[in-house]
């Protein structure tokens, strides 16, 4: 395993056990995740997460802090970074568009991998980025 990998699986271990303690997104946005936790325990060391996990290509980081007072400051951390993975490749961590299956599955990817890629050869890039229209 390597320090990132690692870096995940503690962080599995601040997950809710109620809510199943495990991270549901790929390995390119393993810094993503890991860098917003660092952000959101400098703000409350004692915050509870409940989910983190990918849906429709984009970010979703459940949590609850510990103190009602933190909550608008780790909201926009958590938005903060939410952002920057509707942006990167889930898959390789480098710059990503939204592009869909031909069943309809969402994620965000770069087109340049999916190009060279077997696994998503049948994505089709359904928008360049969050502030940009539709391409298609």
């Amino acid at each position: 395993m390597n320090e990132l990998q690692l870096k995940i699986e503690a962080l599995k271990s601040k997950i809710d056990p109620n809510y199943g303690q495990y991270i549901s997104v790929d390995e390119g946005w393993y810094q993503i995740v890991v860098d917003c936790d660092k952000e959101l325990t400098a703000i409350d060391p004692n915050y509870r997460i409940f989910q983190i996990k990918e849906k429709f290509g984009g970010l979703r980081y459940y949590f609850q802090p510990s103190q009602s007072d933190t909550l608008e400051a780790m909201n926009e951390v958590v938005s903060k970074y939410e952002e920057m993975a509707s942006r990167t490749c889930e898959a390789t961590g480098m710059p990503g568009v939204l592009m869909k299956s031909s069943t309809g599955r969402v994620k965000t990817l770069s087109p340049d991998y999916v190009s060279g890629s077997e696994h998503y050869a049948r994505y089709s890039i359904i928008r360049m980025s969050p502030s940009a229209g539709e391409v298609r």
